[in-house]
């Protein structure tokens, strides 16, 4: 196996190097002869590999993958045809097992080094990563990038530079073929110049697709126009939206089209007692975009959360109910906060939709809403905590004041998660259990979910 640049990079500043690990955004970490550690893209452990160092910085170098001397067994032949440039993947290159052993890898190493926990301890408390039910075709939703010249596709990695794309692997085949059924459309060939990026959200209960179209300027008559004749036009398509800066979000177009007011929705089977849950969601709200995977955290959220039906929850950063209303089948009560106006709306709707009368919704910032619920001297049995990316540092010192005894974590980002649990090791929480969950097949990112309980 060959690298094309090999030749044009003088023998000087070719290193030849044994891949040690797979680190945080899917690098391989080696070393130079000197000891300088260097990381490289597309390489997996155990590979001999032919670099080339792209940037220094103190204490490690950036390397560029020249050539694969000596292969993993694991590695396979990635099927997308932009793997590489595109920026939206990391691992195509290693085959599923693979690449959950590396993300095992990167979770235990970043909580050892930590400090606050050993490596015997963080071993015994860990569980097999929870693998996707499916390592391709797996989102609901997809944000495509579109250029000045009308290309669409995903930046590329560490660029605004725009990989066009004919279908995403990892899209939902009704999603790619909404794609394909809108590039064959004259009206949307007109539109796509105003536009800066494309979205396309799939239902999965109905499995039909809404389009966000976002605008590079404010929406025209005549914009509307073309959003409603995409919808007539293109079969999978439920309703199209016009995002524009300083403007109302205009939508669903045709408003006329029964279909067109469904929204979104995804059904959750494996719930307490086996009922199951209707969740709909705003296009603009947040939902997981793995649904499959979703239950299988759900389930083993449920487990671990282990109520009795005297037992309250809370649940910061709670959304449309993702997690409240399956924990609403056995707790006493669940009291759910969030910021967004329409992930409360969505969540209170879910709840009346399914007939739960035990939950309880609240609009407000998470450590607004934890000092609030305090002052009221509420008390809870179980605290659940979803945040964003950048974690919940400024919650953590307050949590205590709630009474809890078991806490729930789940994280998109193991480097807050790290920083995080760390915080809540000082304020008398004690790990329990920590699996992580592989929500995004083929890339980098990793989900996790904790346990921690506080005598």
């Amino acid at each position: 196996m060959g690298g094309r640049d090999l030749t044009l990079v003088s023998s000087r500043d070719r290193h030849t190097v044994i891949v040690e690990k797979i680190v945080t955004g899917g690098q391989g970490l080696a070393r130079l002869a000197d000891g300088l550690v260097v990381l490289v893209p597309l390489v997996l452990p155990g590979e001999t590999v032919v670099v080339a160092v792209s940037k220094r910085h103190k204490g490690f170098a950036e390397g560029r993958l020249l050539e694969v001397v000596r292969p993993s067994p694991q590695r396979v032949a990635p099927p997308c045809p932009v793997f590489g440039r595109c920026g939206g993947c990391q691992l195509q290159h290693a085959d599923y097992p693979a690449q959950l052993a590396s993300k095992e890898g990167i979770l235990r190493d970043l909580l050892v080094r930590d400090g606050h926990w050993p490596e015997a301890e963080i071993a015994a408390l860990s569980q097999p990563m929870l693998a996707s039910p499916s390592p391709w075709a797996y989102r609901q939703r997809v944000r495509l990038q579109v250029d000045d010249h009308g290309r669409i596709g995903f930046f590329a990695c560490h660029s605004h530079e725009v990989v066009a794309i004919d279908a995403c692997p990892l899209a939902a085949t009704e999603l790619n073929q909404v794609l394909a059924d809108l590039r064959g459309l004259t009206v949307f060939g007109q539109i796509v110049p105003q536009l800066e990026a494309l979205e396309l959200l799939l239902s999965p209960v109905g499995g039909r697709v809404e389009v966000r179209l976002h605008l590079r300027r404010k929406a025209r008559p005549a914009d509307q126009q073309a959003a409603r004749e995409v919808a007539c036009r293109v079969k999978l398509v439920q309703a199209v939206w016009l995002v524009a800066e300083q403007q109302a979000i205009i939508g669903p177009l045709p408003s006329d089209r029964p279909e067109a007011n469904d929204g979104l929705a995804l059904t959750v089977s494996d719930t307490p007692g086996g009922r199951p849950l209707t969740l709909r969601f705003e296009a603009g709200g947040f939902c997981q975009v793995n649904q499959k995977q979703n239950e299988r955290l759900i389930h083993q959220l449920v487990a671990w959360a282990d109520l009795g039906h005297q037992e309250r929850v809370l649940d910061l950063f709670c959304g449309m109910g993702n997690f409240s209303l399956p924990l609403a089948l056995t707790a006493r009560e669940v009291v759910g906060t969030d910021l967004q106006r329409s992930s409360i709306r969505g969540a209170q709707a879910n709840a009346t939709a399914n007939q739960l009368t035990n939950c309880r919704f609240l609009r407000a910032e998470a450590r607004e809403a934890v000092l609030d619920l305090r002052a009221a001297q509420e008390r809870f049995d179980c605290v659940l905590l979803d945040p964003p990316r950048q974690g919940c540092r400024a919650i953590i010192p307050e949590l205590a004041g709630l009474a809890a005894k078991k806490l729930i974590y789940v994280s998109c980002d193991p480097a807050t998660l790290t920083r995080d649990l760390g915080a809540l090791h000082e304020q008398g929480f004690r790990l329990r259990h920590l699996r992580g969950v592989d929500m995004f097949p083929q890339t980098a990112h990793l989900e996790t979910i904790t346990l921690l309980v506080r005598d």
